[in-house]
């Protein structure tokens, strides 16, 4: 088992947000946090039901786990 940081992303509107199945890991919390941030970003008409809620967590996954290891220029 190895350490990374979990992305989550929670969308949808109102009552009908959920999270997002797919499960991205990385090696780096810098790297997450960037995708987080771009994840976050709305664009359009944002109202207060139609939000996006992403973060990274740390978790243990088994060593052959896909990860997404690329550097921030």
């Amino acid at each position: 088992m190895i350490q990374v940081f979990m992305l989550v992303l929670i969308m949808g509107i109102g009552e009908d947000r959920k999270p997002i199945d797919e499960t991205l890991y990385f090696r780096s919390i810098e790297v997450c946090n960037a995708t987080a941030k771009e994840l976050a970003k709305r664009w359009g008409h944002w109202s207060i039901l139609d939000q996006v809620s992403v973060y990274c967590l740390p978790t243990s996954v088994d060593k052959n786990t896909p990860l997404i290891d690329t550097p921030i220029d």
